[in-house]
């Protein structure tokens, strides 16, 4: 195009440049259509993800359910294992509580994508081969003794 036909009304460089824009606002759109970039659908989690804090998340929940201070020191666990959970394998934890004068109860902490989802009465396929140890975290998270009502009251008056 010559310098003259760029100076004619119409044919200028605006003339040129919006078929080009409207064609590259049109790529624009039907590339994020096409699921290029971020528009991705995001792949699904894995429901067995090894659960990396099991113990943390489970001296935090037994803190909330347990009521006597003796359990605290009778709580052994297992390491987690993929065991079977309804139709499917699930990483299991099998936790075992022997308080004095009660029953062994075995139970089983269930985990999906590395969270405890579930604390459930274990069955014997989850937990038959379970070694358990110590918890050691449990133990050291016992809540304190409460002060007898005498020295709670004592206390307060003091002051």
């Amino acid at each position: 195009m010559s310098l003259r036909e760029r100076s004619r009304p119409g044919l200028g460089i605006t003339t040129i440049r919006r078929p080009v824009m409207i064609l590259i606002m049109a790529a624009g759109a039907l590339a994020g259509c096409s699921g290029f970039g971020n528009n991705q659908q995001a792949t699904a989690a894995d429901p067995n993800i090894f659960p990396a804090n099991y113990r943390s998340t489970l001296v935090k929940f037994l803190r909330l359910s347990l009521t006597n201070r003796s359990d605290f020191r009778t709580v052994t666990i297992a390491e987690p294992a993929l065991k079977p959970v309804g139709t499917s394998q699930h990483y299991v934890v099998c936790v075992q509580s022997n308080p004095p004068g009660q029953t062994k109860t075995t139970m089983a902490a269930v985990y999906l994508s590395g969270q405890m989802t579930q604390f459930i009465d274990a069955t014997p396929e989850q937990c038959a081969d379970a070694v358990y140890q110590p918890f050691k975290e449990l133990d050291a998270a016992t809540p304190p003794e409460t002060l007898p009502t005498d020295d709670l009251s004592n206390a307060l008056h003091a002051h």
